[in-house]
């Protein structure tokens, strides 16, 4: 057996499990689609699971994708719907920089 120790710093969490965790502790191959990729490895999907689901919207059970992990976890806190969230703010008029603070969790880690 063999152990990888790596480096992870904030901001590039997201890729580690894009790459790797997500697919059984293999290596995904390069755009691949991850839903593809977790079929090829027999690994199944992933499902949001937690006390908090409600507070984010979220059901548990839901089926985790590619662009939440992308919001959760490489932009460094956001909201796994932002994209959705920041399109209503601005649909309502709310300027882009306060759009985009509405999709933001908490505060910002560095």
């Amino acid at each position: 057996m063999t152990v990888d120790i790596k480096v992870i710093r904030a901001g590039q969490m997201y890729r580690y499990y894009l790459r790797e965790t997500v697919v059984g502790d293999g290596r995904r191959p390069a755009r691949t689609p991850l839903r593809e990729a977790q079929e090829q490895a027999s690994v199944p999907v992933g499902r949001w699971m937690g006390r908090g689901l409600a507070v984010l919207g979220l059901a548990p059970g839901e089926e985790v994708t590619e662009a939440q992990l992308r919001n959760l976890f490489g932009e460094r806190g956001r909201h796994p719907y932002a994209g959705r969230i920041e399109a209503d703010r601005l649909a309502k008029g709310a300027s882009p920089k306060k759009a985009f603070k509405v999709g933001a969790l908490g505060r910002r880690v560095r």
